[in-house]
C-alpha cells in the first residue's frame, strides 16, 4: 500500500454546483496509479522524484510498462494498472469521480 504522508483538506461547501465539481471536493486528490493485481498504489511523480501535479509515467516501476518509445519513454501501462487519484488514506478511480459516496 501508499506508504506517503498524504495530507488531505476538511470538505467545505457543496461538492457538485450546476453540474460541475467544486474546488473544495478536488483539494486532498493527488494523482496516483494502482496495480488492481496487487493493490500498490503509487503516486505520480516527475522525473526528477518531485510529486506531480498530473498523470505522468516517468517514476512508476518498469514492470507496470506495457510499451516504450525509441527514446525509451513509457506510452502504455499494462492493463493491471489503472490511473486515479489518492486522497486521505484511499484510492479514487476516475469513475468514482463521476458519483463521489461523501461524508453527510
Amino acid at each position: 500500500m501508499l506508504k506517503q504522508e498524504v495530507v488531505s483538506s476538511p470538505n467545505t461547501q457543496t461538492p457538485i454546483c450546476n453540474g460541475r465539481i467544486s474546488s473544495a471536493l478536488i483539494l486532498g486528490f493527488m494523482p496516483a496509479f494502482r496495480n488492481r493485481d496487487s493493490g500498490e498504489v503509487r503516486l505520480c511523480r516527475s522525473a526528477d522524484g518531485r510529486l506531480a501535479h498530473q498523470h505522468l509515467f516517468d517514476a512508476l516501476p518498469a514492470y507496470w510498462i506495457a510499451e516504450r518509445d525509441e527514446d525509451g519513454c513509457s506510452t502504455a501501462l499494462v492493463a493491471a494498472v489503472e490511473a486515479g487519484y489518492w486522497r486521505g488514506d484511499e484510492f479514487w478511480r476516475l469513475i468514482d469521480l463521476l458519483h463521489p459516496n461523501l461524508d453527510s
